[in-house]
């Protein structure tokens, strides 16, 4: 990827940005930078690792040592795809250089195991030599004991890899995680809004904030839809079909007194639902903005940078974004934090479903992630459809609970990310 450069330059308490290409920056680089991966064992600070290239030019890798272990990488192709850009700002000349980082996979290799393997070879050469001298010209005596003991031994080599091996499980032991290492791996990968595990009030448990930011809020068009005279007006201006929406946000607007921060929220929903559906339009920026009927650009902006992902392409540097599944399950976590948030902390997610086309197995288990408890309708619920209690068994709803309870994630999906 050619690399770019981003200047700054204050005028009149105004910032200017231009980009110019820098010829002198290949697409590759030996020297660097890149981003290294090591599988959840940081080295040691004191390790300063080098990159080594082929005599051909063409592969490198990159190693570094202390007194216990190596560190090091297999080989890579020079010409491999960069999905990741690294910005290196120079403050004498307030210059900001975008240089294409390859991902490196580098591992550990104990210092013991390879000097235990050189000392071997040493006395297993000088054994052989030994023998195959007294063969050939040790006394009658000595060939005859050379032959017993041949017969009688046991295959060193058979048991040297044993040993190699019960050593090598031995490391591999140490470098598995323990419960608790497991326990923060599966906070941090958790796709939900922050949270306070010690709210005392449900209401605590998560903030309106931390899901939409204040300035996000603001912005959000709540006049249209009360300045809209009909129902099929308001509807209209909503970017995303949704009876779940519609279900709340029509009598809602029909009230003496609007509550306007509940009509936000619902939009923001909405805002959610489209952005969602038109995902396949990421990398077309007029078409998102048709789609979501034209939302104020923090809005757009900010739903960019918390649910999607971007990378670079290899051929002119165009940046792409991506809804990764991991940002999708993050989308709909946030999500349902709102739709609960409206519904009292019990939500009936039937319309959910259908408006977002997925199965109840999928809504529960994201309702769950949440620390939500599933639970049959209640009888309040049940008598004011008219049903009685055997009517209304597959009736469910999600509820949010406190002392906060998340799922144990399964020992399988732990592995798969290995």
């Amino acid at each position: 990827m050619e690399a770019q450069k981003l200047m700054k330059r204050k005028r009149n308490n105004t910032v200017e940005v231009s980009f110019e290409e820098d010829p002198t920056i290949s697409e590759f680089n030996f020297q660097g930078p890149f981003l290294a991966s090591f599988h959840g064992i940081p080295p040691p600070q004191d390790v300063e690792f080098n990159t080594y290239q082929s005599s051909n030019g063409r592969k490198l890798m990159i190693a570094g040592e202390n007194s216990e272990v190596i560190f090091a990488s297999k080989e890579y192709e020079a010409d491999q795809v960069s999905e990741y850009m690294i910005a290196i700002y120079d403050k004498t000349t307030n210059i900001v250089t975008f240089r294409p980082a390859p991902v490196i996979d580098i591992a550990p290799i104990p210092k013991r195991l390879k000097l235990e393997s050189n000392e071997t070879k040493i006395q297993d050469n000088f054994l052989v030599a030994k023998t195959a001298l007294d063969k050939e010209f040790g006394s009658k005596k000595m060939r005859s004991k050379i032959l017993s003991r041949e017969r009688g031994k046991i295959d060193a080599s058979q048991v040297q890899e044993v040993e190699k091996i019960v050593s090598n499980i031995e490391e591999t032991i140490k470098a598995i995680p323990t419960e608790e290492d497991i326990k923060v791996i599966n906070e941090e990968n958790r796709p939900i809004p922050p949270y306070n595990i010690n709210a005392v009030k449900v209401a605590d448990v998560y903030k309106l904030d931390d899901i939409v930011s204040p300035i996000e809020f603001e912005a959000i068009p709540v006049q249209q839809i009360l300045r809209a005279k009909t129902n099929s007006k308001r509807l209209e201006l909503l970017p995303f079909k949704s009876n779940f929406i519609n279900d709340r946000l029509l009598p809602s607007l029909g009230t003496k007194e609007v509550n306007k921060k509940r009509i936000k929220i619902l939009l923001y929903i909405n805002y959610l639902m489209a952005f969602r559906s038109a995902r396949e339009h990421l990398n077309e920026r007029g078409v998102m903005l048709e789609k979501l009927k034209n939302p104020p650009d923090i809005i757009l902006k900010s739903l960019y940078e918390r649910y999607t992902e971007t990378s670079f392409l290899k051929t002119g540097g165009r940046q792409r974004s991506k809804m990764t599944s991991k940002c999708e399950d993050k989308l709909l976590c946030y999500m349902f934090v709102l739709c609960l948030m409206l519904e009292v902390f019990r939500v009936d997610p039937e319309k959910l479903i259908e408006d977002l086309t997925i199965t109840a197995k999928k809504a529960f288990s994201i309702f769950r992630t949440l620390g939500c408890k599933v639970e049959g309708a209640s009888k309040q619920e049940r008598e004011s459809i008219g049903l009685n209690a055997s009517q209304a068994r597959h009736m469910k709803r999600a509820v949010l609970t406190i002392p906060l309870v998340f799922p144990e994630p399964s020992k399988k999906r732990f592995n798969k990310q290995k």
